[in-house]
């Protein structure tokens, strides 16, 4: 069996700031918090990869003329449902040009299978929720922005206190 990997595009410093400085004022949720170099926004979801390199060569062919781009992230709440919330997480509007990339980068996690079209939901995970506990927050509403300027090849590694993210390829995007 490969490596447990999945596509993303980290977010940058003022955004990890700004999450850093949520966490300090929510630090008493029953929550494991989303440490700062792991926080990304998801563009094709985990599968089992055989042949890392190919992966990365295809990322680099794929994003070759592709340029960054320039977010709004505008609240934090409990997710993905309301009756069932997993995760705390700050999200935004649509984004046509990150749903199109994650359309054109989803060939890269099953070929030859038709993979079920998912909508974009731009998002970024800033804590889970630990089983069985229930957390009273409310959603909150933030002006976030974020310059995503890079595709990051990355390995999820599980670990009993949460899963470890290592960086595999990155591909640097050209100016918006």
């Amino acid at each position: 069996m490969g490596k447990r990997v999945f596509i993303g595009m980290p977010v940058g410093e003022v955004f990890r700031d700004r999450a850093c400085a949520f966490r300090v004022l929510h630090d008493s949720l029953p929550v494991r918090w989303i440490s700062p170099e792991n926080q990304h926004v998801t563009l094709v979801p985990p599968w089992y990869c055989d042949d890392v390199e190919k992966v990365c060569e295809k990322l680099h062919d794929l994003l070759d003329s592709e340029r960054g781009f320039e977010v709004c992230f505008n609240k934090i709440s409990a997710g993905p449902t309301a009756r069932r919330p997993r995760l705390i997480w700050a999200s935004g509007g649509g984004h046509d040009g990150l749903g199109e990339l994650q359309e054109k980068l989803s060939c890269l996690a099953e070929p030859e299978n038709d993979s079920i079209e998912r909508s974009f939901l731009l998002h970024v995970t800033l804590a889970r929720i630990r089983k069985g506990q229930k957390v009273n927050l409310s959603p909150e509403a933030i002006d976030w922005k974020a310059t995503l300027n890079s595709v990051c090849l990355y390995e999820s590694i599980p670990h009993p206190s949460g899963a470890e993210y290592r960086m595999l390829c990155e591909v640097e995007l050209g100016a918006g």
